[in-house]
């Protein structure tokens, strides 16, 4: 469930007016008084970056926490009950949530941020800053996202299948769709979309807008998402999608499409950078098999996270040092090699490691189509209520693909319940 405004308030009401104060920063019911704690989640950030800082940064004894579980509950926890709270902490790509409450934080301005903000991606730096100016998150990283496919299943079947010419064979969804009948009339049981939720995901990625101008006002309107809605539905009207949303997973992880991955039912797939190494992991038998090219419809991000100083932190400027460093374009590359988290600094993208030949995928250079897609992604809004929002219409496509709903009514739900949503927390009148 994603946390609302109204949700984050009801958990910090219990602090009282003094814990967000000013002299909360010297609160004694930091995690390790004494040090510079910092909260991470599994797989957030780089352990070989880490461990080099705890070494350059001895004097601050920095002390990295990997937080098991949910970290935002955790934080939320640690809010409400005055103990035990970071003083640098990991925030995902909902950091908006937090834009309404930012006195529990430290403007990232105030410690001297704004030089360094020409290093990062310009959308993600503007992500992490508030409406009113207050720059809350640091990059950690983006996820650019692209079209993952089978080189040698499209060359087995006579069609484009160099990164370039299939990029320009699917240029837009339609063209996408029309290529994806094609194939499927030379290949039939395969599919070239995973399902619904996938199109209108990433499809919305690509528009300037979504459900919110920067103002936190509702986009009454909504044919960004109409737009999105109808062509999740012409895809599965098509018979393209494959409708892996419904099907059964363990941890989260869908069963049938890693065994799609692996047979070459999935012939192709829009996503971000990030599932590079889910695939490989789950389909190692294709390696050599795989490109990516630029998605269709274009450059579009899905995904990355952020470093937050909390108001507790007895030493913020100490603190930024650590984040900075931790951050910095010279580390970012590791992070990548390490984790797969896309680098959000631009001049990260010529480290030589980065532009290696990978193996998996035929010998490619994927940073050339994701750096690509990350610097050509919009600048786009992303409000407090964006990810319960876009839950509530993802899970009404999945109703009709894989129910039956019919779409307009499917539809019509989805907009009536978000407006219901938006009333309860006080958004729409």
């Amino acid at each position: 469930m994603t946390l609302t405004r109204r949700r984050f308030l009801t958990a910090a009401a219990a602090l009282g007016a003094t814990a967000f104060g000013a002299g909360a920063c010297t609160s004694p019911t930091t995690a390790n008084p004494g040090r510079i704690t910092l909260w991470y989640t599994s797989n957030g950030l780089s352990e070989q970056v880490l461990a080099e800082a705890v070494k350059r940064f001895a004097a601050q004894k920095l002390t990295p926490s990997q937080v098991s579980g949910e970290l935002k509950q955790r934080l939320l926890a640690a809010l409400a009950g005055e103990a035990y709270l970071p003083d640098i902490t990991m925030l995902g790509d909902d950091i908006a949530t937090y834009f309404a409450d930012t006195d529990h934080f430290v403007d990232l301005n105030s410690l001297g941020a704004d030089s360094v903000r020409g290093e990062y991606l310009p959308w993600k730096w503007q992500a992490g800053r508030s409406p009113a100016g207050f720059q809350l998150g640091f990059p950690i990283d983006v996820g650019p996202a692209a079209l993952y496919y089978r080189h040698d299943l499209f060359a087995q079947a006579g069609f484009p299948s160099e990164p370039a010419d299939v990029a320009a064979a699917v240029s837009t969804w339609d063209d996408y769709f029309e290529f994806g009948l094609r194939v499927q009339k030379k290949l039939p049981g395969r599919y070239l979309i995973t399902d619904t939720k996938t199109v209108f995901t990433y499809s919305l990625a690509q528009e300037p807008e979504k459900y919110f101008d920067r103002a936190n006002r509702y986009l009454d309107d909504q044919s960004q998402v109409r737009r999105a809605w109808d062509r999740a539905v012409q895809a599965f009207r098509m018979g393209l999608t494959a409708g892996y949303a419904g099907s059964q997973s363990i941890n989260g992880e869908s069963i049938d499409r890693h065994a799609a991955w692996n047979s070459g039912k999935e012939l192709s797939f829009v996503n971000a950078s990030w599932i590079t190494g889910e695939l490989k992991q789950s389909a190692p038998g294709t390696a050599g098999k795989w490109r990516v090219c630029r998605a269709p419809g274009g450059a579009g991000n899905q995904g990355g996270s952020f470093l937050a100083i909390t108001k507790y932190c007895p030493d913020p400027h100490a603190a930024f040092e650590i984040v900075k460093w931790l951050q910095s374009p010279r580390n970012q590359p590791q992070t990548y090699l390490e984790l797969g988290l896309f680098p959000p600094s631009p001049s990260a993208y010529r480290d030589p490691r980065l532009l290696a030949p990978e193996p998996f995928f035929g010998g490619q250079v994927t940073m050339d189509v994701f750096a690509k897609s990350a610097q050509e992604t919009k600048p786009v809004y992303f409000s407090p209520w964006d990810i319960t929002i876009s839950d509530t219409y993802t899970d009404e496509l999945t109703t009709v693909e894989s129910a039956g709903k019919d779409p307009e009514q499917a539809w019509r739900d989805a907009r009536a319940s978000v407006e219901r949503l938006l009333r309860r927390q006080g958004v729409l009148s």
